[in-house]
């Protein structure tokens, strides 16, 4: 027989000799559900599959202890997630990723590749968030059509809901939406790296943290197909998953990015709250004018 070649996460760990994986096998260095494939094997298969391995020697043993800790600094330096950035069909990856974030988020943000460049992050949070933005729209524009009421807020208003209006404000989002969300992925990011600096949680680049959020961020902006409730649940879910993005990413305590969290949510209040307090005062020195007049 000849060399086995050996998997982990999707990430090789080289070829050994049968010698040297029986002796991995019982120092730790290898695993039984680590994928393994020689020849003339027609598919890849859990090593705990291999029954016709020799018995382990205890100086391979020792040896393979010493390796052990190679291998790990390797898997751990490389990355292996997510799914979008690795070989494989465009919708398989997208959902993959979507799933595997969804499902296992600290399994794909602890071992995030976190030098991998922005193209490709952004590039998921783009798709991801343009096909769930789009179909957030078309059922505001379904809901219009049936009951604009719905839409308006009150019946009185509801003849000025029409067709070539809902028509405009579909392309115009069409159009539109990229642009915000590609702005928005780096504002949001920002803002959330400098919080995270503040209170000491920021053990990568921004570079890490956009990543994190992207993918995060991206991922659960599915809940916005689901109709009344999927914008709140878009936006808890966003803020959960993208605190455990950071903390599995940076390496970091998991109270760092809540605190951090909580510093960019007390932020964006007091903006709000500012600019309404502004708007308010327009309006009321807009008025007294008008009252003079």
């Amino acid at each position: 027989m000849g060399m086995i070649f050996i998997n982990r996460n999707r990430q090789s760990l080289g070829q050994f000799t049968e010698q040297e994986v029986a002796d991995g096998l019982q120092s730790g260095r290898f695993l039984p559900d680590d994928l393994a494939w020689q020849e003339p094997m027609e598919s890849w298969q859990p090593l705990s599959t291999f029954n016709n391995l020799p018995a382990a020697s205890p100086a391979g043993s020792v040896a393979a202890t010493a390796a052990d800790s190679m291998v790990e600094s390797v898997v751990e330096s490389a990355g292996v997630e997510p799914a979008w950035e690795r070989e494989g069909a465009f919708f398989a990856r997208m959902f993959g990723t979507v799933r595997d974030v969804v499902t296992k988020p600290v399994a794909v943000f602890r071992d995030l590749k976190r030098d991998g460049g922005y193209g490709k992050p952004l590039t998921f949070y783009v798709l991801i968030g343009w096909i769930t933005g789009a179909v957030g729209i078309l059922y505001q524009a379904a809901v219009a059509m049936v009951n604009p009421a719905m839409v308006t807020g009150d019946a009185a208003g509801a003849a000025s809901v029409s067709g070539p209006m809902l028509v405009g404000i579909l392309i115009g989002t069409a159009v539109l939406l990229p642009v915000f969300l590609v702005i928005g992925a780096f504002v949001w990011s920002g803002i959330f790296h400098v919080a995270l600096m503040v209170v000491g949680g920021a053990k990568g680049t921004f570079e890490t943290t956009f990543r994190a959020i992207t993918y995060a961020t991206g991922a659960t902006s599915v809940g916005q197909v689901l109709p009344l409730c999927g914008s709140y649940i878009t936006m808890i879910a966003s803020l959960v998953y993208s605190v455990i993005a950071l903390k599995e990413a940076h390496k970091t305590d998991l109270w760092r990015p809540i605190v951090a969290l909580l510093i960019v949510v007390l932020l964006c209040c007091g903006v709000i709250f500012g600019v309404g307090v502004l708007a308010g005062a327009g309006a009321a020195a807009a008025a007294g004018a008008a009252g003079n007049q």
